[in-house]
């Protein structure tokens, strides 16, 4: 049974009866714009639910490969396409779609060369939907923005389509909580989802559409607390993995394992939530997302101190593990300008093809810089170009690892495991804290 949490004080309203009545009957055309990460199994949600779906990109190399029933994401099977290939259909502009019940926007959200906001794919996204909006539309954005960004298209597509907020044209906000490659049994369905409309009835709407997908649906005040709840969530992430960064560089000086401290401190059952020191943050959403709050803050001229120390920890993190390679083979002997370092895993996590923000690939930029020889093995990359260079993967099934002077685990990959002999390594860099102790390799 699918539960929708209302705020305080809300009613239902006999003029919703209609709406309410035909996303029980299916009977609503649905468009999500943006086939990415969170866009496709949004649009595979709905149409295995049983609704008439298009899906819309600008990658025409994405469309095709979904026309030949082939998926581009780990969590979308081909047999899952197969099986909504009637409801699910392709487009590459808002305008072979024609009009929907439902809009869902769902595109990157990613920061400019000066940690900016980038909004591009968003404002292009709405400013495509107007072929969409007929009077009753609902418009919901997936996508990370910073707060005040969906209330700002709202009022701008009400003037625009000459329809009322609220009562012939609903918009809100719902945060994507997609999990990409996620083991622990967490999907669109059984993920709680939140969602604050421009108005309440934009509210009520919008979180009609959402619980024919979603067990739980919160509905909040505002387009912009549902915005905030997204930065909160990634922001929290952030600051609590940095700082878990900072105590595992304290426990390497003490000599400590740091993963035995944590799940030291994890046996307490409240009050304290692990997070795990790694190389440093990839994706979109936590390295990317707190830089929407520092920009809204700086704009309301109130500090985030904490957001930003823990931010600038995140970004030097990838640094100082190339740095840390170069110690341990000083330690070795081997100047690091002759040495030869194998770098397993590059993406930014296990089993995505994602380098977006990747650690590995400032890990080898830097090393390369220090001089070093670098290769990489990656199952889920062929080929990579960093600094001008191009490298391409060796072969899982047959790593020379004894020819390494270190090999630095960044990305525990599923593949990798059973193909790594870690006794073969003369030096291994362990920066997850997965391969076994033994004398050849040391720790974060």
């Amino acid at each position: 049974m699918n539960v929708v949490t209302e705020p305080t004080g809300s009613t239902s309203y006999s003029d919703e009866t209609t709406f309410q009545q035909r996303a029980l009957d299916r009977d609503l055309t649905i468009a999500v714009v943006g086939l990415g990460y969170t866009g496709l199994p949004l649009a595979h949600a709905f149409a295995a639910a049983g609704f008439t779906v298009h899906g819309v990109d600008i990658d025409d190399g994405k469309l095709r490969q979904l026309h030949r029933g082939t998926s581009y994401l780990p969590d979308i099977s081909d047999e899952q396409l197969h099986a909504v290939s009637g409801r699910l259909h392709l487009a590459l502009d808002t305008q072979e779609v024609g009009p929907a019940d439902v809009v869902m926007v769902s595109v990157p959200t990613p920061v400019t060369a000066d940690e900016q906001p980038d909004l591009t794919f968003v404002d292009n996204a709405f400013a495509s939907v107007a072929p969409m909006i007929g009077s009753g539309t609902v418009i919901v954005l997936q996508s990370t923005v910073p707060p005040g960004t969906t209330r700002r298209w709202a009022q701008r597509l009400s003037v625009e389509t000459g329809l009322t907020l609220g009562q012939d044209l609903f918009v809100a906000c719902a945060p994507e909580r997609v999990n990409p490659a996620n083991r622990d049994g967490w999907t669109i369905t059984n993920t709680p989802r939140v969602v604050g409309g421009v108005t309440a009835a934009c509210t009520r709407r919008a979180a009609t559409v959402l619980a024919s997908i979603s067990m739980e649906v919160t509905q909040l005040s505002d387009t912009t607390v549902a915005e905030m709840s997204k930065l909160l969530e990634n922001s929290a992430r952030l600051v609590n993995i940095s700082f878990s960064n900072e105590i595992s560089d304290l426990c390497h000086k003490l000599g400590v394992p740091v993963d035995e401290v944590i799940r030291a401190a994890a046996t307490k059952p409240f009050g304290y939530l692990p997070h795990w020191p790694g190389p440093g943050i990839g994706g979109e959403c936590i390295p990317v997302d707190p830089l929407f709050l520092i920009t809204a803050a700086g704009r309301q001229a109130v500090p985030l101190p904490i957001i930003e120390a823990a931010h600038r920890q995140a970004s030097s993190r990838p640094v100082k593990v190339a740095g840390r390679v170069v110690e341990m083979l000083a330690r070795k002997g081997t100047a690091i300008d002759a040495s030869r370092v194998l770098v397993l895993g590059v993406t930014y996590k296990p089993n995505v093809p994602d380098l977006r923000n990747a650690p590995a690939l400032t890990i080898i930029s830097c090393l390369l810089a220090s001089g070093a020889t670098v290769d990489y093995c990656d199952p889920w990359v062929a080929e990579l170009e960093i600094d001008g260079m191009v490298l391409r993967s060796l072969d899982v099934r047959n790593l020379p690892l004894a020819e390494y002077d270190c090999v630095v685990l960044v990305t525990p990959h599923e593949a990798l495991d059973g193909n790594v002999g870690w006794h073969q390594s003369n030096l291994v860099f362990d920066t997850v804290n997965r391969v076994p102790p033994a004398s050849n390799v040391e720790r974060l």
